[in-house]
C-alpha cells in the first residue's frame, strides 16, 4: 500500500459519521478502506492492522496539533495502550455542544466540493462568522496576489493593552491545493503584504476606500485547502502571518451561532455561496 493509500484512509476517516461509542482506531481504518480501497473485507482487515501503528502515530500527532490550534479534534483518546478513541468524548474538553459538531463530516465534503473561486468567497463567508463590518473579494486574476480584504472591529475595552488604532484589516490569500502549501508561495504572500504596507502599484490600486482610511494593524491571512509545509510555517511566523487549513475554517463554521439556527448547514452555505457579493 502506497502512502497514497494512507492519505487516502485519513482522508476518509474525517468524513465518517460517529456516534458516541468507543471504537478501536484499527476499527475505523477497517472501515475507511472498505469505502475507499477494497469491499474485500479480509483483505481491509489484514491492511488496516499493518497501518494501525503509523497511522495511530499520525492521528496522535493532528489531535496535539488540533489542540494547540484551538480545533476540536475528531476523536478524544480513551486508551492510548488499546488505541480506543471516542467522537470528541467529553463536551467539558471542549466548552461547547456537542452536537455542534455533527455537520463536520458534511462540512468535509463541501469544502471538497468547492472550486477555486469557491473556496475564496468562501474564506469571505468566514470573515463575516468572525464579525468582519467590511469585506471586499477581489476580481479573479488581476488581484496582485491578494484573494479578499476584510476589516475586523476590535474591542474598545482593549485599546488600552495594545494600544490599537481601529479595526484589525485582513489581506487574505487562499489556495486550494490537495497538497501542503509550499515555501515559495509563503515567500510571494510576503512580498505582497510588503506592497499593501508601501501602497506600491498595483497592491495599491485594489486596495478598498475603507481600507485605507483605516488606522488599524494590517494581518495577513494565508489559507491553503490541505495547510502548509514547514518551511512555509516557518516563514509565517517570522512576519506574524496567521495560517489556516480547511480544518480550521470548518471548526469556524461548527462554532458559528448563525449556522446553529440552520436545518441543513450545507444548502445554507450555498446559498451565501451563491447570492453573497462582497463589496
Amino acid at each position: 500500500m502506497s502512502v497514497n493509500d494512507n492519505s487516502i484512509i485519513f482522508k476518509r476517516m474525517y468524513r465518517i459519521k460517529f456516534d458516541d461509542s468507543n471504537y478501536t482506531f484499527e476499527e475505523i481504518l477497517k472501515n475507511c478502506i472498505l469505502d475507499e480501497l477494497t469491499h474485500d473485507s479480509s483483505k481491509a482487515e489484514l491492511m488496516a492492522l499493518n497501518k494501525v501503528n503509523r497511522l495511530w502515530n499520525k492521528y496522535r500527532k493532528e489531535h496535539e496539533e488540533d489542540k494547540e490550534n484551538g480545533v476540536v479534534p475528531l476523536f478524544s483518546i480513551i486508551s492510548e495502550n488499546e488505541k480506543v478513541v471516542q467522537w470528541i468524548g467529553d463536551s467539558s474538553d471542549i466548552g461547547i455542544r456537542k452536537e455542534y459538531f455533527k455537520i463536520r463530516p458534511d462540512l468535509y465534503d463541501f469544502m471538497d466540493r468547492l472550486d477555486e473561486r469557491e473556496y475564496e468567497k468562501m474564506a469571505c463567508i468566514i470573515c463575516e462568522f468572525l464579525g468582519a463590518d467590511k469585506i471586499l473579494l477581489t476580481d479573479p486574476g488581476n488581484e496582485g496576489g491578494i484573494d479578499f480584504f476584510a476589516r475586523i472591529p476590535f474591542s474598545k475595552r482593549a485599546h488600552f493593552l495594545f494600544g490599537v488604532k481601529g479595526p484589525i484589516r485582513i489581506v487574505g490569500q487562499c489556495k486550494k491545493y490537495s497538497q501542503k502549501d509550499n515555501v515559495g508561495h509563503m515567500k510571494e504572500f510576503v512580498q505582497t503584504l510588503g506592497h499593501v504596507y508601501n501602497r506600491s502599484y498595483r497592491a495599491g490600486q485594489i486596495l478598498p476606500d475603507w481600507f485605507q482610511m483605516e488606522k488599524g494593524d494590517i494581518i495577513g491571512w494565508h489559507i491553503a485547502n490541505m495547510g502548509h509545509q514547514t518551511g512555509a510555517k516557518d516563514m509565517a511566523k517570522n512576519y506574524g502571518i496567521i495560517l489556516s487549513d480547511s480544518k480550521q475554517l470548518i471548526d469556524i463554521i461548527c462554532r458559528a451561532k448563525v449556522v446553529h439556527r440552520q436545518k441543513n448547514v450545507c444548502e445554507f452555505l450555498e446559498e451565501k455561496l451563491k447570492y453573497s457579493i462582497y463589496n
